[in-house]
């Protein structure tokens, strides 16, 4: 198979669309720091949209669901986790804000990933722990 040797991207003719699809997309790289700066409050809501469906989606396919009037204020952190479900979605909120605030820093490995899990799990693990140490003392 041809496309595996060295060279091969070399010497393949870039087609006039993928140029113009180039060119559009460092277009639209410019206009993001304008639409930035213009509508600051479109981006956000955008934002918080994007991580209710992220969180809700990703934990659904782990098996995890909320009550979907739960889910917006887990998310916004305007609603405390009630049970175990509800923690796992704070859960990957967390990790979430922590994309969203450290991408510039952040360079995506197996075991960034590994150790995002191990933080969720510990820190569930904790908070179910002083839970029940709490009820152990009431």
């Amino acid at each position: 198979m041809r496309s595996f040797e060295h060279d091969y991207l070399l010497e393949t003719p870039i087609s006039h669309s993928l140029l113009m699809s180039a060119r559009a997309l460092g277009e639209f790289r410019g206009r993001q720091m304008l639409y930035a700066e213009q509508s600051p409050e479109v981006l956000e809501t955008l934002r918080r949209v994007a991580m209710v469906q992220s969180a809700e989606s990703s934990n659904r396919i782990e098996g995890i669901t909320v009550a979907p009037d739960r889910i917006d204020g887990l998310i916004l952190k305007k609603t405390k986790p009630r049970d175990r479900s509800e923690q796992e979605v704070a859960g990957y909120r967390d990790v979430l804000a922590s994309i969203h605030t450290n991408y510039h820093n952040t360079r995506l490995s197996t075991d960034l990933i590994l150790n995002w899990h191990r933080t969720m799990y510990h820190s569930h693990l904790k908070k179910a722990v002083s839970g029940r140490a709490k009820t152990m003392l009431s």
